[in-house]
Order: structure tokens, then sequence, then C-alpha cells
């Protein structure tokens, strides 16, 4: 299923608000975590040993995050923890910062590192498809960024293998590792409601609640393209994934987000207060249990490892006219563009199973619904100040 069109999806908006926040907790993280000197034996053991070597724990919960502009968004009762409770951990940051020549651990280069060394089975499909994808031709798995290029590469501290215990002796011991491999990274976002307030904080209406999502993390990478402080005009030629009529800065953040959803829940239930219209009238009450996101089946699943994938640039973006009554002062002289931002190139690629969709309060599921190839592509969106 291709689709060009943004999505008004409440259970998917709350994955994407929780991951962009598990994302900035996880850079808040990279900022404050221990910095441990390595040994030269544990040295020897790490492919790309340039750069700065980071591995995080954390627990966080939130009472309450509000964005206040007329009225206000509030999420509440927010916390990350992993499965079951306890930590998210056995996650690794590196960080580089490259000349141009190096190969720089990134994307699946990890697992067909692993490959080599024996411990995955190198006919297993993905994992074919990773040796040739990274290997550099000397040994080494990655890729080579522009010179001044800096890379943030999160994945796996150890991959969920014994690395103290013998090699494998065979293709069910590297499947094992395998699926080690796949759930290494877990972790847990839970929210407990999702709703908007009046000015006078006196109305307040619950558009999700009991917002649930266990998940599992293939990989991170964040990369700043150095590319100068100028800017391009997009044009009205622009290519597909980027938008037009704005001048668009060369430099920019690209992420490359590989997770898995085992279970996901939500509820929908209206609370608001002074209602006119009854509660039963105004909101169903829509609710999703065990729903999953992955990249198991289709056309589009070699090299993903069943895992769903999210990238997209981020970029400055200038010259933007924001509104038609600013068309007539075009070429006046007058200061009719703002400055702001835009995320672009976002690629989405993802199976999504909802098996059990209720309304209302019985809890009778109407049914089961499931895409394949789920795929948002050539999109582009620029935020900016009215």
């Amino acid at each position: 299923m291709f689709m060009r069109q943004s999505l008004q999806i409440a259970s998917l908006n709350q994955l994407a608000l929780s991951l962009c926040l598990m994302l900035g907790l996880l850079s808040s993280a990279l900022v404050r975590a221990e910095l441990v000197l390595l040994s030269e034996s544990s040295l020897s053991k790490i492919t790309g040993q340039a750069g700065l070597t980071i591995d995080i724990e954390t627990k966080v919960t939130i009472a309450e995050v509000e964005y206040v502009d007329a009225g206000s968004l509030y999420w509440k009762d927010y916390s990350l923890t992993g499965i079951g409770g306890g930590l998210v951990d056995n996650i690794r940051a590196k960080i580089d910062s490259t000349n141009g020549a190096e190969t720089l651990a990134t994307g699946f280069s990890d697992l067909a590192f692993l490959a080599s060394q024996g411990y995955l089975d190198s006919t297993e499909t993905d994992v074919a498809w990773a040796i040739a994808e990274y290997g550099d031709g000397s040994g080494n798995f990655g890729k080579q960024y522009n010179d001044g290029d800096l890379l943030i590469h999160v994945a796996s501290t150890d991959f969920g293998i014994d690395f103290d215990a013998p090699l494998p002796t065979g293709a069910a011991e590297q499947a094992t590792n395998l699926l080690a491999v796949q759930n290494a990274i877990d972790f847990h976002l839970q929210q407990g409601d999702f709703g908007i307030r009046s000015s006078d904080k006196l109305v307040e209406t619950s558009i999700t609640r009991n917002f649930s999502v266990e998940a599992y993390l293939g990989y991170l990478d964040i990369v700043l393209k150095n590319n100068g402080n100028g800017f391009t005009d997009t044009g009205m030629g622009s290519s597909p994934g980027k938008p037009n009529n704005i001048l668009l800065g060369n430099s920019y953040i690209g992420f490359d987000l590989k997770f898995r959803v085992e279970d996901l829940d939500v509820e929908s239930t209206n609370n608001a207060v002074n209602r006119v219209i009854p509660r039963a009238v105004t909101n169903p009450g829509l609710t999703l249990k065990d729903m999953r996101i992955h990249n198991e089946r289709g056309n589009d699943t070699l090299g993903s490892f069943g895992f769903a994938s999210v990238e997209a640039k981020l970029a400055a973006a200038s010259g933007i006219l924001n509104g038609m009554d600013q068309l007539a002062l075009v070429g006046t002289g007058a200061d009719v563009y703002v400055d702001g931002q835009a995320v672009y190139d976002v690629n989405i690629k993802w199976d999504w199973d909802l098996p059990d969709i209720s309304f209302g309060d019985t809890g009778e599921s109407i049914g089961a619904v499931y895409f394949t190839d789920f795929h948002i592509y050539d999109t582009s969106i620029v935020i900016s100040a009215k």
C-alpha cells in the first residue's frame, strides 16, 4: 500500500510523539552518560575505534508535559522503562567525526561484522544482504561519509550474545544468536493521558488514554552532514521528497531508525466537561489492542531483519511565504518571508497489524485489519511561525 498523504490516526501520532520523546531522552543521556576508559584488549575487539563510545542505561518518568499556545496540549504520566520494568539498557552509542576515508559502523553493519566472526549465519538472507551492503572490501563493515560529517550510531552493547562462550558450531546456534540480536534492546513506553485544555484550564478533553507500547530497537543513526552554511533555492522543479519554493539549508541532520513494535494498546475516552452532546455520540471510544508494527512480510523485507523503518532529514528553511495575503507584497521590498525548519525525504516502511479493534465500552472486537508494505515516501513538512 503506497500513500503520499498525512495520517491523522491517534495511535500513530502517539507512537511518533513518544518515539520523539525517547530520542530526546537518549540524546540527553548521551550528554550525561559516564565515559568509561577502555583497556587495549577491549579496544582490540572493537572496529571503528576512533571517536567516543558511550554505554547508556536509563529509566524515565514524567508527571506531565504541556505545550501552551492559546489553549494547551498535554501528556500525563509518561514513563520509559525496559519491558517488564527496570532499565532501558544494553545501548551503546558511537560518536565519530570522519575524515572521509574511514569506514564507520552504521546501519546493520554490526551484524555483518558478527557474521564475519562466526556468530551469525552468513548465508541467512538478511545477513548475506548486510555483508554485501556494508563490506568495504578490506575486512571492515560500515559506510564512508564525507569529510567533516559526524555520525552517531546507536545499537546494542552486546547484541544479546555471550562473547565469552564458544563460537556457534552450527546454523541452529547462529539462528539463536540472530533472534537474540533482534531482541537485544527492549523498551516500554507508557502514557496515562493525552489531550487538550482550554486557556483558562477549566475545560479538558482526553483524546487518548492508557497508551502502552512494548518495542525493540534495531538501530538509530543520526548523521550531521557538514555542507557549509549556505542555502539552495528548491524552486518549482525540486526533486521528490523536498519542499518547493523555499531556501533549504545545505547542511542537514539525517535520521535512520529501525524498530519493531510487538504490543501497542491505546484507549480513546472523551472526558470533556460542559458537554452539550452526550459522550456516547461525540466519541465512540476507539480501543486498539495488541497492535504490531514490523517488516516481516511483503515485498520489501530484504535487509530489514524484521524491523520497521523511519528515515528523514532535518534542515534549516528560509524564504517561506506562509500566507496567501502576502503574495501581493512580494517584490515590493516588504519583509514577507519567514524562517523555519524542514523535515524532508521522509521514508517510512512497515507492516501493520491491528488484530483487535473495538468501539464503545463493550470490549467486543469488530475484527482485524492488516496492512502489508505500508509505505510513506516523497514527503516533506515545513514548520514556520505564522
